[in-house]
């Protein structure tokens, strides 16, 4: 009896010690990467962290479960570990290869291991609760040998203290480039020695965040782009587990999710953590060295003490694991260890290069951390972290310039390009006007200055580009971008090139001026003026020298205005000047040009056409309690990037004109003004007014413009016509001109399964902004019925000019649009039109129900649609009834036997057949059959 005391009190103490050792497990996560293009092989490693005890040195393995159903399979810890990784954490790999029977959307794989630490205290008696993690994948062919983001910033940021805050970020990166996003998630179990899935993935018995212990508010948050978990702040010493979650996203898809466990322990300490100072995020160049320093302070603890700091930094930028390290050259990192001056600092110094070009940023992962004294708490290093974000572009084509060519050519020229990238042209654009540098706003790409047009697309390996359609006496800038494929495989570009700018000098006159001088639909006046000839050579080109006005109207073509014009080429004639008369300047547009001639051997030759000039010609739009004004003028000189002037008459019918606005333009496209009876320029009186909607208003414009570089230097002010506006009491949108397209009919018979899960009809329209509307629309709505004698209900709104409305039993319905202004005003409704279902019910006249699966059930062919109800009769050569059918189409179908089941000899029966369809139209709704089908066995 006495044995059986010691042998029991001996076995309790063994179990204690067993349970007490056992409690070892912090934290820890699963990465997956795919090692094979021949199979669907993987290598699955699980990477915890663990307390430094005998229970971590007796896990010498550990259970996977790969989510396919498949038994478990246990994986030995690798050579090398545990490591010693400070703070009182070990860390552990266990590295294990799976091959997957088939693809599949995802597969989830896990792993328990028995135990928690003990006590902690928003998991209800963790050491009793299995640690558990899972990640979860994706296996299809479009995404290669694809790896999970491994988390480079180990589980070790474990310590917290009461009232400050504590920060972890996992360092996330991502071997492809893949997008990454975060959210916090909780803390799981599972089962040790089972993949059955009841058993797996169980929140943590009452698990509860963090913050939701302490009865004094805090917060717990992650943030979705960074990374950074921030427990802002701890209230109450122990040990707490939580757990997030890392997605990885390509092109829009989410692709997989990797969960980390890990463990937060609370304490009371005399310590305050270090502050971290990292640079501002980056957008770069590939060929740019980045050179920055990265500084950290200690805050002073209760007592004054000042700790040493220890600034690390992590990321795939630098040479690690050949996974996830990008192509050298890599990134260093350089720091003291333990430093005790005032500002710990390190250095961080990259020479990127064009293999470093990708669409995401690279996630840069700094953390100070201090080192106070140890005490009898134990370790109680706190920590600072941040992530730096660098991203790197495409650099920009460099030292494009611009030359003559032969003639009226521009040649261009601009460096190779330095960069071999996937589907890489060049797109050279151009402006016409002022010479403007081009400046990329950080992290911008593409083409973003206003005014230039795309001229043409060349290949990569282009050094230069000839510009023919030229007009002389006007300034072209020009501009390269590079087009190519990015690491997501999407269109991407690099930031612009600097802008090469050049004018080509005619000896011609050049035009300065059409401005209206009277506007009549009679007897109109423009007034034109033109240079002297700018560049002229007088030996090569001798005198006697005149000028012929030439006038186009509109688009058409030109003859001349009078006779010849003598010309003086003295440089103290400046220019010459005509009034052209008899004009309808109320409704027309007038271009104008100044040939010039020389005398060549007594004949008068002419030298060159100048760039022709339009008058500006202004228009009116009817508003609500205003008049919208526009303009517009063809000119060979730029009127952008000015102030106009608009004048209205004052008082009406009195023909005298005030000065009530003066515009800033950037573009053609801005040059509008909406008078609402405000006389904002003052110097020559004011005279604001209230707009009546029973009254007109007459108003004229001034345009302000010049010629560029290279070109005489005079500011050039030209006049429009005089046009008239009433303001609108009530203002309404026009209806827009709507169409409706379905689906062709005729490819619903061939339909391989005649599946049919939605129907979808596609809705366009095109907005009317003529006439006496309001054409300043912001948004459509879109109405639907039933059908025609149904009531129309709001289906949805939209900004674009086409929906597709999808059904799920028929195409079947009734439709509008209407436009809505921006004052919210809504038109009237559009033409209604009425979408029919295509109804079809064809019976072949031959089936063989012999159980071979093909045609065994005499029933309708070429995939019947849109049928309500069938009813049908079935006899044999003497009238007979063999089969009777009434209901719905799914039910419809003979299968060769008589209504006692026996099987009908091969032979010809006939039947009638009446069928009801989904339609509109009631005289196509029924359908009545009568034929013969012959049995075949």
């Amino acid at each position: 009896m006495f044995y059986k005391r010691i042998s029991l009190y001996f076995l309790f103490l063994c179990g204690f010690s067993f349970v007490a050792q056992a409690t070892h497990l912090k934290g820890g996560e699963i990465t997956a990467k795919r090692v094979s293009d021949k199979t669907l092989t993987f290598e699955f490693t699980l990477t915890t962290y663990t307390e430094n005890n005998r229970a971590n040195v007796e896990q010498n393995a550990v259970n996977f479960c790969f989510g396919d159903g498949s038994t478990i399979l246990s994986a030995k810890r690798s050579a090398g570990y545990p490591i010693n990784l400070g703070n009182g954490t070990m860390k552990n790999v266990y590295k294990i290869q799976y091959t997957y029977p088939a693809a599949s959307l995802f597969y989830k794989v896990s792993v328990a291991v028995p135990n928690r630490n003990d006590g902690v205290l928003n998991i209800t008696r963790s050491v009793d609760v299995p640690f558990y993690v899972e990640t979860i994948f994706s296996i299809n062919a479009g995404l290669g040998l694809n790896s999970t983001p491994v988390l480079l910033n180990p589980a070790v940021d474990l310590t917290a203290v009461v009232g400050q805050p504590f920060i972890h970020n996992s360092n996330a990166v991502d071997a492809e480039g893949d997008s990454l996003a975060y959210r916090l998630s909780v803390s799981r179990t599972g089962a040790e020695l089972t993949c059955d899935p009841a058993g797996r993935g169980l929140i943590a018995p009452n698990f509860k965040q963090p913050n939701e212990v302490s009865a004094t508010p805090s917060s717990f948050t992650i943030n979705a782009k960074t990374g950074d978990l921030v427990w802002r702040s701890p209230q109450e010493v122990g040990m707490y587990n939580c757990a997030f979650i890392v997605e990885e996203w390509r092109n829009g898809v989410k692709i997989s999710e990797t969960v980390r466990d890990m463990q937060i322990e609370v304490k009371d300490l005399d310590n305050r953590g270090p502050i971290l100072t990292v640079p501002a995020d980056v957008c770069v160049q590939a060929g740019t060295r980045i050179n920055q320093l990265i500084t950290a302070i200690d805050q002073v603890s209760k007592t004054g003490r000042v700790d040493p700091i220890t600034i690390t930094s992590t990321g795939n930028v630098y040479a690690i694991d050949t996974t996830y390290a990008v192509k050298p050259p890599n990134a260093t990192f350089t720091s003291a260890p333990r430093q005790t001056s005032l500002n710990a600092v390190g250095t961080f110094n990259w020479q990127t290069d064009c293999v470093h070009i990708r669409k995401e940023d690279y996630d840069v992962f700094f953390k100070a951390e201090d080192f106070p004294p140890v005490t009898n708490s134990g370790v109680s290093n706190l920590v600072d972290s941040k992530i730096w974000k660098i991203r790197v572009l495409a650099p920009a084509v460099k030292n494009v310039t611009a030359t003559a060519g032969i003639g009226t050519q521009i040649v261009l020229r601009w460096t190779s390009y330095a960069c071999s990238l996937p589907n890489a042209s060049l797109i050279l654009y151009r402006k016409q006007g002022a010479c403007d540098a081009v400046t990329n706003a950080s992290c911008t790409t593409g083409m973003t200055q206003t005014g230039y047009t795309e001229l043409a697309r060349l290949p990569i390996t282009a050094t230069t580009y000839t510009d023919n359609a030229i007009v002389k006496n006007t300034n072209y800038s020009y501009v390269v971008v590079v087009a190519f494929t990015n690491s997501k495989g999407v269109d991407d570009f690099s930031p612009m090139s600097n802008a090469a700018c050049y004018l080509i000098a005619s000896a011609s006159p050049i035009m300065t001026n059409v401005s209206v001088l009277k506007t009549s639909t009679t007897a109109g006046e423009n007034f034109v003026r033109w240079t002297r000839p700018v560049k002229l050579d007088t030996l090569q080109y001798p005198g006697p020298y005149s000028y012929q006005l030439m006038r186009a109207v509109g688009t058409g073509a030109f003859g001349a205005i009078g006779s010849p014009i003598n010309a003086s080429i003295r440089t103290a004639v400046n220019d010459t000047s005509y009034t052209d008369t008899g004009l309808n300047t109320t409704a027309l547009t007038y271009r104008y040009r100044t040939d010039f001639y020389y005398t060549l051997n007594g004949v008068r030759t002419l030298l060159e056409a100048p760039t022709p000039a339009s008058n500006v010609r202004l228009s009116s739009q009817v508003a609500i309690a205003s008049v919208k004004l526009a303009w517009s003028a063809t000119v060979p000189w730029t009127n952008e990037f000015r102030t106009h002037r608009v004048y209205r008459e004052t008082p009406r019918g009195s023909g005298n004109f005030n000065r009530i606005a003066d515009v800033p333009v950037t573009t053609a496209a801005t040059f509008k003004y909406i008078d609402t009876g405000v006389d904002s320029y003052g110097a020559d009186g004011t005279f604001t007014i209230s707009m009546k909607t029973d009254s007109s208003y007459c108003y004229y414009v001034e345009t302000l413009g010049s010629y560029g570089a290279g070109l005489p230097a005079m500011e050039l002010i030209n006049k429009s016509q005089i046009i008239c506006g009433i303001p609108q009491s009530d203002l309404f949108p026009c209806p827009p001109s709507l169409q409706v397209y379905t689906v062709d009919c005729a490819s619903l018979d061939t339909k391989a399964d005649c599946s049919f899960s939605s129907f979808t009809n596609q809705l366009n329209w095109t907005p009317t902004v003529s006439g006496v509307c309001d054409p300043d629309i912001v948004s459509y709505k879109i109405y639907y019925a039933k059908d025609s004698s149904s009531p129309y209900t709001l289906l949805a709104t939209t900004s674009t000019l086409n929906f597709s409305h999808i059904l799920q039993n028929s195409y079947r319905g009734c439709y509008y649009v209407t436009a809505v202004s921006a004052l919210g005003k809504e038109s009237a409704p559009s033409s209604k039109i009425c979408v029919e279902n295509c109804a079809s019910f064809d019976l072949p006249n031959l089936f063989s129900p012999n159980g071979d699966g093909l045609n065994d059930t005499f029933k309708p062919m070429r995939c019947p649609r849109f049928v309500t109800n069938v009813n049908a009769k079935i006899v044999d050569r003497n009238g007979q009834l063999i089969y009777q059918y009434s209901g719905p189409l799914a039910g419809f179908g003979w299968n060769g036997t008589n209504s006692n089941g026996v099987q009908m000899a091969a032979s010809s029966y006939f039947y009638t057949c009446d069928v009801v369809f989904d339609l509109f139209d009631k005289s196509a709704q029924t359908k009545s059959l009568k034929g013969w089908v012959e049995l075949v066995r």
